[in-house]
């Protein structure tokens, strides 16, 4: 294992159901590929900033989701440090930073001959597994108040919560909010619209606020308002959400009319969309609830 490492610090403040970040990078020199880095990384949401960072490197989405935070231990009010005038009724309430460490395997890089490629994903799936493993080690080890657990599904890794500190301090189960069933009725519907369903939806059924904080493409874009028919009866949010991403995600073609060299109309397929692979956070805000962000996943550079 190589000695390489980066420290990362993250302050998330959740203001008025949005999620502000300021990400800092100390980066140190990078170890070969298939050595391995050891990172740590501070802030109120570390496990999310870990597979924010693992989903970067890896390009494989992985999703996650907040516990419930309401715990005086948990949290820390910053009112003074982000509000130019602080008002006493209104209060800037956020989690309570911790610092964790993990390592990880560099993944490969440059191009990749087509016989090679199976194997490679194999061995990044892997290697997102077992970085992941480490991920939730260190937040244990870190002193990590709550419990998480990994899954995966259809390729995709979800870091969700398995229980959360009650307000009197006790641990109590928690079943994670995406797990919630919930029931979309059959018709068509826009993309955002039936995001938008799914956590109104979660919020009747749950009792907690739960809305769209981050959308994809904005609201306004071929992707979000391409008619849908998801639907689903007593099924779990996170089943409709993994296929809404599947669907925003896709290649989009458009039919094009154009007038031919002999003066016949002719149509031609053009694609206006080439498609990408999505993934989510379920951020909470105390006192407030829960935001629903949905991004892109992207390779950074190593």
């Amino acid at each position: 294992m190589s000695g390489n490492t980066t420290t990362i610090t993250r302050n998330i403040l959740f203001l008025s159901g949005f999620v502000l970040s300021q990400l800092c990078f100390a980066q140190s020199a990078n170890a070969p590929v298939g050595e391995f880095k050891t990172v740590s990384i501070t802030g109120g949401r570390a496990v999310a900033d870990a597979t924010e960072m693992l989903e970067k490197i890896y390009g494989w989405p992985i999703t996650y989701e907040d516990p419930i935070a309401v715990h005086e231990s948990q949290l820390q009010d910053v009112t003074e440090q982000v509000q130019r005038t602080p008002a006493p009724s209104h209060r800037v309430i956020v989690q309570k930073d911790i610092t964790l460490s993990f390592t990880y395997k560099l993944p490969p890089s440059g191009p990749t001959p087509g016989d090679e490629q199976q194997r490679i994903q194999t061995d990044t799936e892997s290697s997102v597994s077992d970085a992941l493993k480490s991920v939730i080690d260190g937040y244990s080890a870190a002193g990590g108040p709550v419990s998480f657990t990994v899954t995966e599904e259809n390729g995709v890794f979800h870091i969700v919560p398995t229980n959360f500190l009650n307000k009197e301090g006790k641990l109590q189960l928690m079943t994670p909010i995406l797990d919630t069933k919930i029931t979309i009725l059959p018709k068509q519907r826009t993309r955002q619209q039936l995001a938008n369903e799914i956590a109104d939806s979660l919020c009747k059924a749950t009792g907690i606020n739960i809305g769209i904080g981050q959308f994809p493409y904005n609201g306004g874009s071929t992707q979000a308002q391409t008619l849908t028919t998801i639907s689903g009866s007593d099924v779990t949010a996170r089943s409709l959400l993994s296929q809404l991403l599947a669907e925003l995600g896709a290649p989009i073609t458009q039919e094009v009319s154009f007038d031919g060299p002999d003066g016949h109309s002719l149509t031609r397929n053009r694609v206006v969309w080439k498609g990408a692979t999505l993934s989510w956070q379920l951020f909470y805000g105390p006192g407030w609830g829960y935001a629903l962000n949905i991004h892109g996943v992207t390779i950074a550079n190593q």
